[in-house]
């Protein structure tokens, strides 16, 4: 479900260990920790393993775009994984999918067909394990330049189709950029997608009070400043589901 350069399959996987060492032995197995201080953590302690598989600085930083992206997915995942089946009432009702391993049932629930199979961009998945249907899907970017403009497009694509309307979009960041301040991405966060979850708690906390400071006198600001959250309450948006 990926276009363009990818990382490195064996890299992937090692930076995948590492990461886990360190959730393990420095955060004493809190993922949710971990994910809020994914920027410092990974730039520190994982981007520097690249030197063994790329010979100049200009190769290792152009493999670290791909490489820090899939690693965030992957440190999402894990979070919600855990998340869920440490919680019984929410591991009775969900699984979460990696979306590059999703069974046929899952692909067809979420691919767009019109001469060919078009797929949107699903980094996880939550399935209802009893109806097997797909609730959300989340797409998870460190950085944002076009890109949450591509997860409105798939929003408004699938609430068009009346099998794939009540599927919801969750769009997960770091905002390292502080791009969210863009009127561009502050009317698709608050009017298109269905839920933002931003990691790092003081760019969270950052943008809401820039949101609060520049639309707070808006009339329905404080309902649809709900779908802009910070990632220790995902929990709540999945009993919701």
């Amino acid at each position: 479900m990926k276009r363009g350069f990818r990382c490195r399959r064996e890299i992937l996987e090692h930076l995948k260990n590492k990461y886990e060492q360190l959730v393990v032995h420095r955060y004493e197995n809190d993922y949710l920790e971990a994910v809020r201080d994914f920027d410092f953590l990974v730039e520190e302690n994982l981007r520097p393993l690249l030197r063994q598989y790329y010979p100049n600085q200009r190769s290792r930083d152009q493999a670290w775009k791909s490489c820090k992206g899939a690693l965030y997915e992957y440190a999402i995942f894990k979070y919600i994984e855990k998340l869920v089946n440490e919680n019984p009432n929410l591991q009775n009702r969900f699984l979460v999918l990696m979306g590059d391993s999703l069974s046929d049932n899952h692909r067809n629930q979420v691919v767009i067909r019109n001469w060919s199979e078009i797929f949107p961009d699903v980094d996880i998945l939550i399935v209802e394990r009893e109806s097997d249907l797909v609730k959300a899907i989340i797409s998870c970017k460190t950085s944002l330049r076009e890109r949450l403009t591509e997860t409105a497009f798939w929003k408004r694509e699938l609430e068009q189709r009346e099998t794939q309307a009540n599927i919801k979009i969750i769009f997960i960041t770091t905002d390292k950029d502080r791009e969210l301040k863009s009127d561009t991405n502050r009317y698709i966060l608050l009017h298109v997608i269905d839920y933002t979850f931003v990691t790092d708690s003081d760019n969270f906390r950052e943008l809401i009070e820039y949101y609060e400071r520049r639309y707070g006198q808006q009339i329905d600001f404080n309902q649809l400043l709900r779908k802009v959250r910070f990632i220790d309450t995902i929990q709540e948006l999945l009993r919701e589901l």
